[in-house]
């Protein structure tokens, strides 16, 4: 009895944690998002590097416009 209510519990809590990674997903993109478009507006259009530029490009999609995501944040 007590191995199967062991086995129940850690179940639950293994759900439970896979549960809250994926919730959390949405919220970490954004804040890529955020810390990304901080970046393209902190420095020169000159010095703003391609690496940046590609990462928030995969966050926004080829076809959003990168200024209008920055704006809307």
């Amino acid at each position: 009895m007590q191995d199967s209510i062991t086995k129940a519990l850690l179940f639950v809590i293994a759900l439970s944690t896979s549960i809250i990674a994926v919730e959390l997903i949405p919220v970490n993109m954004v804040n890529k998002g955020k810390l990304l478009c901080a970046e393209k507006y902190s420095e020169p259009p000159y010095k703003y590097s391609s690496k940046a530029r590609e990462k928030l490009m995969s966050i926004v999609g080829e076809e959003n416009n990168i200024s209008g995501y920055c704006e809307s944040l």
